[in-house]
């Protein structure tokens, strides 16, 4: 959407949401049906009612966030408002440079453009990813900036991207191995409050 003075807000690719919809809809129907079935005769069925509506709540607020998300320029900024409500305006005098690139996804057979929008120093200050934004919206950034990005010459994939750019990287981007021990943490200690909640409804568990 174009507004006075040359601004331009951006929005995330709208089939993610309904992805996200119908992959939280999948996951959680089966999943609960089961737990009901089992619980309800003599079970915890008021820890699976609990674990369902935080379920649900955590669902439409991450929907509602989605919808926040926005990448607002104009030929002076570029302002991103982020996934959890982060607010990030970057100056046009404070941008050094645009770097566009292609970057293998998960599978390794297909890239997704990207582009950074650069400090002096080279590093990262605002990221536009292919799964989230459209190779439009990259270009318009870039031309509403009157800026021409640099082109890297060959796809990278993030191992590369880490090892040759890793100023272009998020902090658990570039420590794996760490990020994925703190994941592991959190997960552990959601199932563990998840088993407390249980106990505390049914104490013979």
């Amino acid at each position: 959407m174009v507004a006075a003075g040359g601004r331009v807000e951006l929005r995330p690719h709208g089939q993610l949401f309904r992805q996200g919809v119908l992959a939280c809809i999948a996951f959680m129907t089966p999943v609960f049906i089961v737990l009901y079935v089992v619980t309800v005769p003599e079970g915890p069925w008021q820890a699976v009612i609990a674990v369902h509506v935080i379920a649900t709540i955590t669902v439409v607020l991450a929907g509602a966030a989605y919808f926040r998300v926005v990448i607002v320029v104009d030929p002076d900024s570029v302002t991103e408002v982020g996934f959890f409500g982060s607010r990030r305006r970057v100056e046009r005098a404070d941008i050094g440079s645009l770097v566009r690139a292609e970057i293998f996804d998960s599978s390794g057979f297909r890239t997704l453009p990207q582009l950074f929008v650069c400090g002096p120093g080279g590093s990262q200050l605002i990221r536009m990813r292919g799964q989230f934004w459209s190779a439009l919206s990259m270009d318009t950034v870039a031309t509403t900036l009157k800026m021409t990005p640099q082109q890297l010459d060959e796809p990278l994939s993030t191992s590369e991207l880490r090892r040759e750019y890793p100023g272009l990287l998020y902090w658990f981007e570039l420590h794996p191995v760490i990020t994925a021990g703190l994941f592991t943490l959190a997960t552990a200690l959601f199932a563990g409050a998840l088993y407390l909640l249980f106990v505390f409804v049914d104490p013979n568990l």
